[in-house]
Parts: structure tokens; sequence; C-alpha cells
């Protein structure tokens, strides 16, 4: 097996990689966004069953029902600080995933680089054997040209 074919392997298990990566993110990404909804649609309920029971006790309101609405308040603030939990816990591991793709889009970009300078140096080598044939060929036809009488190229086209 070449060195670049053995690269191309590296690269196309590089790319599956980065492929997975992206996958990862995009999953992660969506958790974060929904939990970050659910923690915003929490605080934003809070707040108006705050503003409800608050006109509420504006016009009565007995100890047995304020004592019931701070209970469920104090449950609710803990349900709301819970989802901020899971929301910068999502957000962590959303950012770890931006990362870890990161990573693995510079690894296929390097395998990538490596393999075009491979096939460069390739093209260079090939180049530099055709041109030292053809001087090889030159100097044989040269040699021989200059051993026959007359100085005939054996080797050139004739015209008649």
């Amino acid at each position: 097996m070449s060195a670049t074919q053995s690269l191309l392997i590296v690269l196309e298990a590089a790319e599956k990689a980065r492929d997975e990566a992206v996958a990862a993110h995009e999953a992660r990404r969506k958790a974060y966004e929904a939990a970050r909804q659910q923690a915003q649609s929490l605080t934003d309920w809070r707040h108006d069953y705050q503003n409800r029971w608050q006109a509420q006790f504006r016009q009565s309101g007995g100890m047995e029902i304020v004592r019931c609405y701070q209970d469920f308040m104090q449950r609710l603030g803990d349900a709301v600080g819970a989802q901020d939990q899971q929301v910068a816990q999502a957000q962590t591991l959303m950012e770890r995933s931006r990362l870890e793709l990161i990573e693995r889009e510079r690894r296929v970009a390097a395998v990538s680089k490596l393999i075009d300078k491979r096939l460069l140096e390739q093209r260079a080598r090939l180049s530099r054997q055709e041109q030292k044939a053809t001087d090889e060929m030159a100097s044989r036809a040269s040699r021989l040209s200059a051993s026959m009488p007359g100085g005939v190229n054996p080797l050139a086209s004739s015209s008649l």
C-alpha cells in the first residue's frame, strides 16, 4: 500500500470522526436550546403566577392561601434553579463538543494538506524522472550521432 493510499485511509477516518462530532455537537446544541427554552418558560410562568396572586392578595387572602402560595413559589423557584443548572450543564457539554469538532476539523485539514503536499512531491518527482529520461535519450542520440560517419543522426527523421 502506498503512502498516499494510507493517507487516504487516515483522511477517511478523520472525516468520519469529524462527521460524528458534527452530529454530536448538533444534538448537544439542540439539548441546550431545549433546556434554555424550558428555563425561560418556567421563569415566565413563575413571573405571571406571582403577578396574578399578588393582585389576588390585594383583594383578599387568608393566611392559609398565602402559605400555600409561598410553598408553591418555593417549589417553583427550586424547579427554576434546577432547570438553570441543566442549562449550564447543557451549555458546558455543547462547548466541549464544539471544541472537539474544531479539533477534528483541524485534523481533516491537516491530513488533506499532507495528501496535497505528497501528491505535489510525487508530480515533481515524476517530472524530474521524465526530464532525466529525455536528457538521457538526447545524450545517447548525440553520442550516437558523433560516432556515426558524417555526423548523421540515425534517430532524426529523414525527409525524402
